[in-house]
């Protein structure tokens, strides 16, 4: 079972929030002289709240609030909006297809409750990302021979050295590459079974309506899910003349169901 864990120094409001106030069932507790926690299921993902100031090495998000949002699906937004035992907006119509409302835990995390008004397989087209420096390690990626022919032969271009990294902008942009990943897309096989081997997925994109291009998504479980990377035949740095902090619009289509 996948779950998040969340490290906080609020730990008696921050489950309260979660437990009392949104409503989710405890699955496991405990409470010991240097660890404590619970952990709540989320309709299919477990939320593990970990008290930071009881850990030998305390873990906490950073201060990268921003950068994390929690969003949890449901099948009627008016019941669940009815359930909350806190002072919540009511849900608004989103124009993708959606009815949401949304808070922030204590700590300053925001919850977001959605419903979807048409079927998740309706194709999305468009997200918004800002550019930002990845760690390198996409340069080594793309030049491996693995990688090199298979995106060739199955996409029909040879990598630009490293990747064009990019964090969603908002709320739908986040859920939209959320949905994304949730599609087959086109597998390429790592020939390794080492630990450290894993596969991924390619998704075909046009970039800023210029450059033709895949997303790349290792499929490793710790994988962050505002993170998209890019490969594409040129540098997309100097093809597209922006840098970090600038917004880019990538495009796609997702195939209907058969």
């Amino acid at each position: 079972m996948s779950y998040m864990t969340l490290a906080t120094n609020k730990f008696e409001q921050v489950a309260s929030f979660y437990g009392s106030a949104l409503g989710f069932p405890v699955i496991e507790k405990w409470d010991q002289p240097t660890s404590r926690g619970i952990r709540f299921d989320l309709g299919g993902v477990h939320l593990e709240i970990i008290d930071s100031g009881r850990e030998a090495n305390p873990l906490m998000h950073a201060g990268a609030v921003e950068s994390l949002q929690v969003v949890v699906e449901v099948d009627d937004i008016e019941e669940m909006h009815h359930r909350i035992a806190a002072e919540v907006p009511p849900p608004a119509t989103v124009p993708w297809g959606a009815r949401l409302f949304r808070l922030n835990d204590p700590d300053g995390i925001p919850v977001t409750f959605l419903q979807w008004l048409q079927p998740t397989s309706a194709p999305l087209t468009t997200i918004r990302g800002t550019i930002s420096s990845g760690l390198g390690r996409g340069q080594y990626f793309t030049q491996l021979v693995w990688v090199r022919s298979q995106l060739i032969e199955s996409l029909g271009f040879d990598p630009f050295p490293g990747t064009f990294n990019l964090v969603p902008i908002d709320l739908v942009d986040v859920v939209t590459w959320i949905r994304l990943r949730g599609t087959p897309g086109v597998r390429i096989k790592n020939p390794g079974n080492g630990t450290n081997d894993h596969d991924a997925r390619c998704y075909p994109v046009t970039v800023d309506h210029l450059v033709d291009a895949v997303i790349v998504l290792p499929e490793v479980g710790s994988y962050p899910e505002a993170q998209i990377e890019i490969i594409a035949p040129v540098c997309l740095r100097e093809q597209l003349g922006k840098g970090d902090g600038e917004c880019v619009v990538i495009e796609f289509t997702v195939a209907e169901p058969d």
